[in-house]
């Protein structure tokens, strides 16, 4: 209510700014609204009205007097998540100039806000009630944060269109909800024992409130839904030199293939929005009949830039959907970048060969603690967990990937020195581990150390992932966890 009303006062600033309104004369309709948030520390009726004689003209005030302290912080975070969905796209060429200077900003204290690296969604995250519960309190997170700012701006029109009739009631009813739901979850995600909690089945349960009564909320209030979705199976698509089918045969099975994993995807998000139990309320359901929740999903391929396979789309789709490689990464701004597993060297080569990584990192990568950006959920899978780390250099460990097909690094001495998107400081991933392993990881760490930073004092840091692991991130506080999967236990 603190951040809210300053609505109220900015009906107020617009009706002076002209010079007709005094303090004498308040429209009723802004009078109701400011009686009622009258304990707001925004609205100090003990100190900044009482210093206005009645019948004064208020248009020499500056409105900044009547603004909280409080509340400058946040609104200027509010101004900068407006500010990003009219950002400028940029050419390769624009990215190759500023991808130096986003590499040399962020450190190696760079944290992904959400994240979840593994090397299986059908071993790790499908069966993971823990995982499961991160994903979606990350994905309404992000859904409740639009609502904020989609409330906002509406308010923020309404006040200017319409000055002596105030806000509208009704959205700004909306917003408190909204903003009420949105601070509960923050809070249970900025708790220090918030990832112990995921594992605990009491806590589980009461995420599980949380996020029905948010499901619910949202979609009773909405015409409809839209999740958007980047599938990225670049790492997948790199062609084998011993196949002895054609490369566009294998190109075809690989599109194949890309196309049922992104299935798979897909069938998790609408168990995780979407209740099994026979509990759907009509508030699930649109006028026209159908579901409100709606999965826009579209493949990006980092080798050509090419957008595919568009899924989810109703009407107009070119308003649904991005224009190019740039919009899919900014402006359309995903909630969900999912990096699909393959050959590590060719997925680093094609973000390097479209300067792709100051785009990921940008889209992904939160800022501070306070920072209210938006920012996507990336879901690396094996490469994709790979590349988001520091070092490329442990995919050389096992010798799966062939790096002979990137053109001038088909040694797996040319990727040592190769750094990653670095969205978890300065960890590195290993997906894929068993106990036949364990030798190999400890050997590597202490012989391949940390060279990116010339520091032969230091070992590289190494988050091994089983099949059944999932490292979860939450940027905000820079901390990350692994769980294995495997129910939790119910009361």
């Amino acid at each position: 209510k603190i951040r809210h009303s300053r609505y109220l006062l900015s009906t107020l600033y617009v009706c002076l700014h002209d010079g007709w309104l005094t303090s004498s004369s308040f429209p009723r309709p802004f009078s109701a609204l400011a009686f009622h948030s009258h304990n707001s520390p925004v609205v100090n009726s003990a100190s900044s009205w009482q210093s206005i004689a009645p019948g004064t003209l208020l248009s020499d005030f500056s409105p900044r007097s009547f603004i909280h302290e409080s509340i400058e912080p946040r609104r200027q975070s509010n101004s900068r998540l407006y500010e990003q969905s009219t950002q400028t796209q940029l050419s390769p060429s624009d990215r190759e100039e500023t991808s130096s200077s986003s590499s040399s900003s962020s450190s190696s204290s760079s944290f992904a806000k959400h994240a979840l690296l593994f090397s299986s969604l059908t071993d790790g995250i499908v069966p993971n009630p823990s995982a499961r519960s991160f994903l979606r309190h990350s994905l309404l997170t992000l859904l409740l944060q639009e609502r904020v700012a989609e409330r906002e701006q509406g308010l923020k029109t309404s006040v200017e269109f319409s000055p002596c009739n105030g806000p509208d009631i009704e959205a700004l009813t909306d917003l408190e909800t909204v903003d009420d739901l949105l601070t509960r979850g923050r809070d249970m995600a900025e708790s220090e024992d918030f990832f112990d909690n995921l594992k605990e089945a009491s806590n589980s349960l009461e995420m599980e409130h949380w996020s029905r009564e948010t499901i619910n909320h949202l979609l009773s209030n909405s015409q409809s839904i839209d999740v958007r979705i980047l599938y990225i199976p670049t790492a997948m698509y790199a062609l084998n030199p011993q196949s002895g089918n054609t490369p566009g045969k294998q190109r075809q099975r690989a599109r194949a293939d890309g196309k049922k994993r992104r299935a798979q995807l897909l069938q998790l998000l609408e168990e995780l929005m979407f209740p099994t139990d026979g509990t759907e309320d009509e508030d699930f359901y649109g006028s026209d009949g159908n579901r409100k929740w709606n999965l826009l999903s579209v493949t990006l391929d980092l080798d050509d830039g090419s957008l595919k396979q568009h899924v989810g789309g109703y009407g107009d789709e070119s308003l649904l959907f991005p224009e190019d490689d740039n919009a899919a990464l900014t402006t359309w701004k995903p909630h969900i970048i999912y990096v699909e597993g393959g050959n590590t060297f060719w997925l680093q080569y094609c973000i390097e060969k479209g300067n792709y990584g100051s785009l990921i990192k940008n889209a992904c990568i939160t800022k501070n603690i306070n920072d209210d950006d938006f920012a996507s959920i990336y879901m690396g899978k094996s490469a994709g967990a790979i590349v988001a780390g520091r070092a490329v250099a442990t995919a050389t460990w096992k010798g799966w990937d062939d790096p002979s097909i990137v053109p001038g690094k088909g040694t797996y001495e040319d990727w040592i020195d190769s750094r990653g998107l670095e969205m978890l400081g300065d960890c590195s991933f290993f997906p894929h581990m068993s106990d036949d392993w364990v030798e190999l990881v400890e050997e590597k760490k202490k012989n391949v150390l940390n060279r990116i930073d010339n520091d032969d004092d230091e070992e590289i840091k190494v988050i091994c992932l089983r099949e059944e692991d999932v490292c979860c991130v939450g940027g905000g506080r820079k901390r990350y966890f692994s769980i294995q999967s495997g129910p939790i236990p119910l009361p």
